[in-house]
């Protein structure tokens, strides 16, 4: 370590023993302080030395004291840069606040809104927990500057973040996210922040409470959507068992799915929002351990599906009945398929006038290419984006904005997705959405019937895909180090004709310095921002895809394999 990088370990650490913290604040950083200089407490000092930085979704970390945890200062700081970056751009800035049901995330929400209100800013706070997807349609609704959701998505109860948004609902990327992040960093002084807290005169002011008003119209904007049928008396014989997994679904799903004629039965245990997610040690749908009430319930019930949010409701997975009575746990990959595969079908199918709209779907690099052969043969336009869902919402402002090639008016979004249980199938949300994916599975089993048979028929009539995903974790500076030193180890390495399995490396994909094969390939990548990306494409077809999480201290391996030979029956399937 060099001694300018030594000096400012100290200066990080020692800014936190200043008089405008709370004295306990003080005294552990002058011990952690201490612990340093003795080459003591390695984590400790992490903690206090080195900021939370923006990752795919914003501020994400472990609660607790310091630059790189979320507490009341860094939420603060952030919360200055924010709003300083959404004063350059309106002259009334507005800001939309949400929050999902962990530890702090009330405080947290209204710490933003009390320093946003302090600097001059109009807020909108939700009064209870709210599901992510909400938060983007309500800065849409009320044409405000920007929103923040405090959440951690599925991490554990430790865990707490900070996502923030842009005026059109979405989260931000390119210059803006390069600009709001160099304004954050301006704000040095974490305990020069200003606080406002509920009961003084200025946050009353500045601050409107929101909630029931905006639930009323999100529902309503499914009226206008094509896969919403009418009320039938037939829906309510299709028994749905849900779990928001102690998040924010409960106080929302369940309402929507009655509206258009569904009816839900919650599991008890976790229908209420809890922080501590006492029945679950991850409070995340892609783990089978997280649905294990939700199957037990319909089991007894009888149900034909069970499905579940994770604690900010953008995320949905699903057990399906087989006809042997047991539950079916479909994957992210499968579900989103299923849906392009529903909505292409619905949309796409038949004869194309000149005078007919041009339907398009977004996935990212890592979902499956099922979902391409899917939009193809459907005359449906299919585009791969990074990972990220606010990549696919950067694709509908373009839509939106007539840009990058589409025109408003002629080109509309049909569909977005991620491996990552996260699906879109309306566009007046700027973000994945379990409550709309929920409403949009169940009108496919009341459409369709068994809704196993149909992904038989998807991988019968467009290729048997299947996938995998493993994440190796990494945590600290060191553990950063080490992983940077892998990836760059292999980004230098000639890796095509390697054998993995039974596949052969026949390309390789630099999403960073964006070649293919060591060589530029501008064509290729030239709606591709740089990213960290190594992707290895295999022969017969397949793709093996590593990338640094954006949110939390692990490297993931995705996995995309087409069988050689396309089924043609159910027995060969």
């Amino acid at each position: 370590m060099s001694v300018t990088e030594n000096e400012a370990i100290k200066t990080a650490i020692l800014d936190w023993t200043a008089p405008g913290f709370p004295l306990e604040i003080r005294e552990e950083a002058a011990r952690i302080f201490h612990d340093y200089v003795q080459g003591q407490n390695q984590e400790e000092v992490d903690y206090y030395a080195h900021p939370l930085q923006f990752g795919t979704g914003g501020l994400r970390g472990v609660i607790g004291n310091g630059a790189g945890r979320m507490n009341r200062w860094t939420v603060g700081r952030t919360t200055v840069g924010l709003s300083q970056f959404l004063a350059k751009r309106s002259k009334k800035p507005a800001l939309v606040i949400a929050h999902d049901s962990r530890r702090m995330s009330r405080e947290f929400a209204e710490t933003t809104a009390g320093v946003a209100a302090g600097l001059g800013l109009n807020v909108f706070l939700f009064q209870g927990v709210t599901p992510t997807p909400v938060l983007s349609f309500a800065i849409r609704e009320l044409k405000a500057t920007g929103g923040v959701v405090i959440t951690a998505s599925h991490n554990p109860p430790e865990y707490n973040g900070y996502k923030v948004y842009a005026s059109d609902g979405s989260q931000m990327v390119g210059e803006d996210q390069t600009d709001l992040e160099a304004s954050i960093a301006a704000v040095t002084d974490y305990a020069s922040v200003r606080f406002l807290s509920p009961s003084d005169d200025l946050f009353q002011k500045r601050v409107k409470i929101i909630g029931d008003d905006i639930k009323k119209i999100y529902y309503e904007k499914f009226k206008g959507v094509p896969f919403v049928s009418s009320a039938s008396a037939r829906k309510k014989d299709i028994k749905i068992i849900y779990s928001p997994l102690h998040g924010t679904g409960g106080p929302w799903l369940p309402g929507l799915m009655q509206k258009y004629g569904f009816q839900v039965e919650m599991v008890p245990e976790q229908a209420e929002p809890d922080g501590e997610f006492p029945t679950v040690r991850f409070p995340n749908p892609e783990e089978r351990e997280a649905l294990k009430l939700s199957e037990e319930l319909a089991r007894e019930k009888g149900a034909d599906l069970f499905l579940a949010t994770d604690p900010d409701a953008d995320r949905l997975g699903a057990g399906i009945r087989d006809k042997n009575g047991q539950y079916v746990l479909i994957n992210g990959n499968q579900i989103g398929s299923l849906m392009c595969a529903f909505l292409c079908e619905k949309m796409g199918a038949g004869e194309r006038k000149k005078s007919d709209p041009q339907w398009h779907v977004f996935k990212t690099i890592v979902t499956t290419d099922l979902q391409t052969r899917i939009a193809e043969q459907n005359g449906v336009r299919i585009h791969d984006v990074l990972t990220g869902f606010k990549y696919i919402a950067e694709q509908m402002r373009n839509i939106e904005l007539s840009r990058a090639g589409f025109k408003k008016g002629r080109d509309l979004f049909l569909f977005g997705g991620e491996e990552s249980y996260g699906y879109l199938p309306v566009e007046f949300v700027r973000d994945k959405d379990s409550l709309a994916s929920a409403l949009l599975l169940c009108e496919m089993i009341f459409e369709k019937g068994d809704i196993l048979d149909y992904l038989n028929e998807v991988y019968l009539r467009y290729g048997l895909y299947l996938e995998d995903l493993k994440s190796v974790t990494m945590k600290g500076s060191a553990g950063q180090q080490k992983m940077t030193e892998i990836i760059n180890r292999l980004r230098e390495e000639d890796l095509t004709g390697w054998k993995l399995g039974e596949r052969t490396v026949t390309g390789v994909l630099d999403y960073k310095k964006q070649t293919r094969n060591g060589k530029a390939d501008r064509e290729f990548f030239k709606d591709l921002p740089t990213s960290n990306v190594l992707q290895f494409l295999l022969e017969p077809e397949g793709k093996l895809t590593i990338r640094p999480s954006g949110t939390e201290p692990k490297v993931k391996l995705y996995v995309s394999l087409r069988h050689p030979v396309k089924p043609t029956s159910l027995d060969e399937l």
